[in-house]
């Protein structure tokens, strides 16, 4: 399945409106698939974060759509900033919750958690595993990522370089310890989300799609 430069701009109108202008009443939404494995955006829109406005991680939203699109698998996104920051907030934290009740009620067995992040790391992407403890040591989960994104031309393709996610409040520590299943942090560098060459942006896309029908069939 192929997306166009027009479909994906389309699903990325949702994530485009300021939190007071947002039209949706939730702060997120949930796309319910059939294969067990969870695509989660938490900052497709901008977040506060110790009072400090941050920007959100641009066309993650519409990455984490057309996976679930391509897959089936299962997706949450933030459609609305509610004054939180759904990957850092500890204490009422409803994104976080909603993702613990789907993977209770749907028997989910991988969350991938979409991010963005500068290029100015050097890395196309980085795949944070808190050091092998989100992913309960399982390698080859990782290397097997590692390796599907090399295969769709994504260029330095890292593991636990500048991500880790090992902090309590991340949201992949959290569901790894809470839920017991491997959690994988995605931070994708701003070259492959790049809306002016948008073919990098479908090799994102075509690698994660590839490497979830992989996971999928080893479940």
């Amino acid at each position: 399945m192929k997306i166009t430069l027009n479909e994906f701009l389309e699903a990325n109108k949702k994530f485009n409106e300021y939190s007071e202008k947002n039209k949706f009443n939730k702060s997120f939404e949930v796309i319910t698939g059939s294969i067990p494995i969870l695509i989660s955006a938490p900052h497709s829109v901008r977040q506060i974060r110790n009072g400090k406005i941050k920007e959100k991680d641009a066309y993650t939203g519409p990455i984490a759509i057309e996976l679930q699109k391509q897959t089936n698998c299962y997706c949450i996104y933030k459609t609305k900033n509610n004054n939180d920051d759904a990957n850092y907030d500890i204490k009422d934290n409803k994104y976080k919750e909603e993702i613990l009740k789907i993977i209770t009620q749907n028997k989910i067995e991988l969350l991938l958690d979409i991010h963005g992040a500068s290029d100015i790391h050097g890395f196309g992407v980085d795949i944070a595993t808190g050091e092998g403890k989100n992913i309960n040591q399982n390698k080859k989960l990782v290397i097997t990522l590692k390796e599907t994104l090399e295969k769709h031309d994504i260029k330095n393709v890292e593991i636990d370089k500048i991500f880790k996610a090992n902090s309590i409040h991340t949201i992949c520590k959290t569901i790894s310890e809470t839920a017991n299943i491997p959690c994988i942090e995605l931070e994708i560098s701003r070259t492959y989300r790049d809306i002016k060459n948008f073919n990098e942006i479908k090799k994102v896309i075509e690698g994660l799609r590839k490497y979830i029908i992989k996971r999928y069939n080893f479940i």
